[in-house]
């Protein structure tokens, strides 16, 4: 799980992802977060994007990098 910490939330993301049970990963930058996504993807692996907002242009981020790692499926 990869979360966003925006300026704009009060709360602490880091707490989540703290009290997750599963491997949880955060970062204040879309960019950053992105390429963790990207970076630790792999074949077969489904990627969902969650968010209420345009998410600093996440989407494409990602699937410019999967492509670079052949891992887009279209």
């Amino acid at each position: 799980m990869f979360l966003l910490q925006p300026p704009h939330i009060p709360w602490q993301v880091a707490e989540v992802a703290e009290a997750c049970v599963q491997p949880a990963h955060w970062s204040g930058d879309v960019d950053t977060l992105a390429e963790m996504v990207v970076k630790t993807a792999q074949p077969g692996d489904h990627i969902l994007v969650m968010s209420n907002g345009g998410f600093g242009g996440i989407h494409q981020k990602l699937l410019d990098g999967l492509a670079k790692k052949a891992l887009v499926v279209e």
